[in-house]
């Protein structure tokens, strides 16, 4: 019993974090404020071993690395959507549904499911909602608008060009591509599943409709994986989100202006994007052979600059927007960019120190004496709890990806929990209160109820997500146990 509640003080962070967000309403920064706090707290009360300068000074040292990596995508991110605000491409994607002339319940799909994604992966941040939610409001009631919104941003784990894929394969020390390999896997049926998720938020769907969204989900999950196969988990989500699109564009009855549509100025950028990350991939290798890769690293974490897709968030800014970036806006992208990147920073030295106390050794050894499928499940809650305390999967991996990881070792199924891991936090960290913040700040006069419609159906979808996931970890289970 003893050391059963020894081992929950690795928890306290995320608990802290938790009750932050919920019981004091209190922000993300906040929240990684509390959490760090408490983590610090842990380490000098001296629970395992006692606390020590080395200690925090590979926290330090190891969350300085993590939290470049992730500054690296996030800032050059902000830096993309602010540039190419004013080539109005809200205007050009909503020209795009405009062509098709779609039913309500094609467009609910190609808006929610398609764009919404599509842009999600490329952008992150919630960026999708600010075009997806006025196209949905315009065209639903506020419920069934609120509902699609939140289908879409379901794939967090594709988010931002997979900067939580990217944490995780750190933490975790996996090589991407298994890490990749197995996020595949195992959210690959929350991605299936999306399309029929959001029939029922669509008004009078028909057997018909139901084979179209059965066959976007096939098209959804093929893209998604196909993509990761070929190009890297980077745009993997960027893929998944365009097969649907091209799938509703060859099943429209009209495509009169299609062609003109998707010529908008507005578009450019985005497609610059996405072949500035295929060049990059397709650059690393050569470039590493002539001595060009530059690294931030620590005996124990490693940044690997030229594989970062800021690098190609950079270029595309540059070469679809350079006329845009002026002392203005860099003002404007830091102004948004440091409250994230301090959050960030701040769970990352909290994760980091529980590892330097021996708090997440307890913690794995407490999950690893469970059993294979206790511990799955385990796993999934923990990823799920500090996925939606954070409002990020790349801050929910930062808090229990090693000891997801650590306890898949111990069992033989190290990249399966890894994978667990992040589909949990970035599946249901779009329930988040950071998240439907977002959403609700892209609604058109807010009502009162609103923050209980967008929580309530928030939490239902993550439910599901949770329970997908946890079949998605049995299925593996069972099969490679054969």
């Amino acid at each position: 019993m003893m050391g059963s509640l020894q081992s929950g003080l690795a928890l306290l962070p995320a608990a802290a974090a938790l009750v932050a967000v919920l019981g004091l309403r209190a922000s993300g920064l906040t929240a990684s404020v509390v959490a760090l706090l408490v983590a610090v707290a842990v380490w000098l009360a001296g629970p395992f071993v006692p606390p020590a300068g080395v200690q925090a000074a590979h926290a330090l040292a190891d969350a300085g690395v993590l939290t470049a990596l992730v500054a690296a995508m996030i800032v050059p991110g902000m830096m993309f959507v602010e540039a190419t605000e004013r080539t109005r491409s809200r205007q050009a994607i909503g020209g795009i549904v405009t062509a098709l002339r779609l039913s309500p319940m094609r467009a609910g799909l190609l808006i929610a499911i398609g764009i919404g994604v599509f842009i999600e992966s490329l952008t992150g941040m919630g960026v999708s909602l600010l075009v997806t939610v006025p196209m949905l409001a315009g065209m639903f009631d506020r419920r069934r608008a609120i509902g699609l919104a939140l289908v879409g941003m379901s794939l967090m784990p594709w988010g931002a060009l997979s900067i939580s894929a990217h944490i995780g394969a750190k933490l975790a020390s996996l090589p991407m591509p298994e890490m990749t390999a197995w996020i595949s896997r195992i959210s690959g049926p929350v991605a299936f599943m999306l399309p029929l998720l959001a029939l029922m938020f669509l008004p009078a769907v028909r057997i018909g409709e139901v084979m179209l969204a059965v066959a976007c989900g096939v098209a959804l999950t093929a893209g998604i994986a196909g993509g990761a196969s070929l190009f890297g988990i980077e745009i993997a989500g960027v893929i998944g989100g365009l097969a649907v699109i091209v799938l509703l564009a060859l099943t429209a009855q009209s495509r009169a202006g299609l062609g003109r549509a998707l010529a908008a100025p507005g578009l450019r950028p985005y497609a610059v994007l996405v072949a500035a990350v295929v060049a990059q991939k397709l650059a690393v290798v050569p470039l590493a052979a002539r001595g060009i890769a530059p690294a931030l690293a620590t005996e124990r974490v490693s940044f690997h600059v030229m594989t970062s897709p800021g690098v190609a968030l950079i270029v595309a800014t540059v070469l679809s927007a350079l006329p845009a970036i002026d002392g203005a806006l860099l003002r404007r992208v830091a102004m948004r960019a440091w409250r994230p990147v301090v959050s960030i920073a701040c769970f990352m030295v909290s994760a980091r120190l529980m590892i330097e106390c021996g708090a997440m050794s307890a913690l794995v050894t407490a999950m690893s004496g469970l059993g294979l499928w206790a511990a799955l499940l385990a796993v999934i809650l923990l990823g799920a709890i500090g996925g939606f305390a954070t409002g990020s999967g790349v801050t929910g991996n930062a808090l229990f990806m090693p000891s997801a990881a650590a306890t898949g070792d111990s069992m033989g199924v190290m990249a399966m929990f890894a994978a667990l891991q992040n589909g949990a936090s970035g599946h249901v960290a779009m329930a988040a209160l950071p998240v439907t913040a977002i959403l609700l700040s892209a609604l058109d006069k807010r009502i009162p109820d609103d923050d209980r419609t967008v929580m309530r159906l928030g939490l239902s979808l993550a439910a599901v997500h949770v329970v997908v996931l946890a079949a998605s970890g049995a299925f593996w289970i069972w099969w490679t146990s054969r």
